[in-house]
């Protein structure tokens, strides 16, 4: 789910630069505004590969794109953010969950909000939508307590987003979403959206709806085996 575009960003809110253009020649500066230019045609192209669902490509491309962007921007700035972001997109797309984990986490650290440990940057949807990214990691780790924390953690402020990723990006309350009936670990602003999602969420819903009810079974025959156990002092009360 890529972060919202139409947005602008606030440049008071941007981390600055790593190198101090006063410290630098003319020719020094030229390059670093060329790799800045380069950095944003790099990145709409990983955006072209990924609509057209090469996702190899555009990971590829998103790094490419991130490494031009760290001549002048920290690892801790938007626009790393969003080169990470594209990444943990891509690589979630090709099955690498663990290194879409570890682009998630990088671009949530930007995003997401200060008392939840990050650095609180950017527009909050953009911070909605890498939660949701990040959770549907979780999903696919089995670990659906995690991924519901993570979508829950705008609740107070109306900041949950679609779990569809072809959904339009924007904010919801709780109050304006449907839970999934199975897992009630994600969250849909209308059944069609809940539908589009549901190849995504499929596997993820069905092994998590598999190990409930196999702790249910574990549970049940437990308390069984516990309730048919009679210790001596019970067998002699009963006698």
């Amino acid at each position: 789910m890529a972060p919202q575009k139409s947005q602008k960003i606030s440049y008071s809110a941007m981390h600055a630069n790593v190198l101090d253009p006063a410290t630098m020649s003319s020719l020094e500066i030229s390059n670093l505004i060329n790799a800045n230019t380069n950095a944003v045609t790099v990145a709409n192209r990983a955006n072209q590969a990924a609509q057209r669902g090469d996702y190899q490509t555009a990971v590829t491309l998103h790094r490419e794109a991130l490494a031009l962007k760290l001549k002048s921007f920290p690892e801790t700035s938007i626009q790393a953010s969003m080169s990470y972001n594209g990444i943990g997109e891509a690589l979630l797309r090709l099955g690498d969950i663990s290194g879409a984990e570890e682009a998630f986490l990088k671009a949530l650290y930007v995003r997401d909000d200060k008392i939840h440990g990050g650095l609180g940057e950017g527009p909050r949807l953009d911070a909605a939508v890498m939660r949701e990214n990040l959770a549907q990691v979780r999903e696919a780790q089995g670990r659906f307590a995690d991924a519901k924390e993570l979508r829950l953690r705008g609740q107070s402020k109306g900041q949950i987003c679609c779990a569809n990723h072809k959904c339009p990006n924007q904010l919801f309350l709780l109050s304006g979403l449907k839970h999934c009936s199975v897992c009630s670990s994600v969250f849909y602003c209308s059944a069609a959206c809940q539908k589009q999602d549901w190849r995504r969420h499929r596997g993820p819903c069905n092994g998590e709806k598999e190990r409930r009810q196999a702790a249910e079974t574990r549970a049940k025959e437990q308390k069984e085996e516990n309730e048919d156990q009679i210790t001596p002092e019970t067998e002699e009360n009963a006698t």
